[in-house]
């Protein structure tokens, strides 16, 4: 088994050593992402950065609902849905708040690690 890591663990890596990369993905994510990893799929979604701060609990909010006040449905969904993310030195990941984006963020990853491994073949 090789020891190297993975292009999404070394961004990880880079944001946590570049406070440049890190302020710059935090400023302007898609601009940031396509920049690192070459490409974003297109679509109508934004991407928000959260950056964990020290001695800050942050806290998720549930999607307000549409239009009026929340369903009894939509109160239900959201309350199955309540984790915490207990980590003393730091966490990443992504939060996809829909089965749509699911399939936006498994494009982004899958364009981003061919793409990695097309330039590794060089």
């Amino acid at each position: 088994m090789s020891d190297k890591q993975d292009i999404f663990t070394e961004h990880y890596c880079l944001l946590r050593r570049d406070a440049k990369a890190r302020q710059h993905l935090i400023d302007d994510p898609v601009t940031a992402l396509k920049e690192h990893f070459g490409s974003m799929p297109e679509g109508t979604y934004r991407v928000e950065v959260i950056p964990q701060q020290p001695h800050t609990i942050t806290i998720v909010l549930p999607a307000p609902p549409v239009s009026g006040s929340p369903s009894a449905e939509d109160i239900n969904a959201a309350s199955r849905r309540i984790y915490d993310m207990l980590f003393t030195d730091g966490i990443g990941g992504y939060l996809i708040p829909d089965e749509a984006l699911t399939w936006t963020l498994r494009d982004m990853r899958a364009q981003w690690a061919a793409s990695a491994a097309r330039q590794d073949k060089r």
